[in-house]
């Protein structure tokens, strides 16, 4: 299931770095990036103008965004942490370059840096009902992964509520019901095994108890 997960944020990631590109093209604003890219034009009619507004051309946000995209794809998340600082350091409260950010951490292992990327996307994601949904599956998921089980718990079930409330979110409430019903199978049996072992040490620590061979 992890394997299910990660490459669906593989795939999301490289819709988007397709879409960045797309937004600019047409003088886009950066939170319409989840929007379907139109077809690429060849290579060689493509000309890609600059505007430090980014209303005209890209911006040094999207710049800086789409390298560090290239970077990720080819592995090198050292070299996309460093673009997606650089960007966030043109936009800090763009919550795409937090969402990269966070992305690039977890695939380099850092859970605790990708999570502090992903909660400060999440704080200026409230435009943006497709990204604050990403943000909210990968902050679940990661609690998971770190087997804060209260904490995934209760995450998924804000995702849940959160893109059955929001429907253009496009989210995967099914995903966020199937976690919730292995995390809880996960705590019970966990219980139960605490129970067990702690009945077993009780019965050893008694007198006439019958000792290991």
């Amino acid at each position: 299931m992890n394997a299910h997960r990660i490459a669906m944020a593989g795939a999301a990631l490289v819709s988007l770095v397709s879409a960045a590109a797309g937004a600019q093209a047409e003088g886009g604003a950066p939170g319409n990036a989840s929007a379907p890219p139109a077809s690429p034009a060849p290579a060689a009619a493509q000309v890609v103008r600059k505007d430090p507004a980014g209303q005209k051309g890209m911006s040094p946000f999207w710049e800086l965004l789409i390298q560090g995209d290239s970077a990720y794809l080819a592995r090198d998340f050292d070299a996309a942490i460093s673009a997606y600082r650089a960007a966030i350091t043109q936009d800090p409260k763009n919550p795409l370059g937090h969402y990269r950010m966070g992305q690039a951490q977890v695939a380099k292992g850092d859970l605790a840096e990708g999570q502090a990327a992903y909660d400060a996307g999440a704080r200026f994601s409230e435009a943006n009902p497709v990204l604050r949904a990403k943000l909210m599956f990968v902050l679940a998921d990661l609690a998971e992964r770190q087997r804060a089980s209260d904490e995934a718990l209760l995450r998924w079930k804000k995702y849940a509520e959160f893109v059955a409330a929001n429907p253009a979110a496009h989210g995967f409430p099914g995903t966020a019901d199937e976690r919730l019903k292995r995390i809880t199978e996960w705590v019970q049996l966990s219980q139960q095994s605490a129970q067990v072992r702690e009945r077993n040490e009780k019965r050893l620590q008694q007198p006439d108890a019958p000792k290991s061979p």
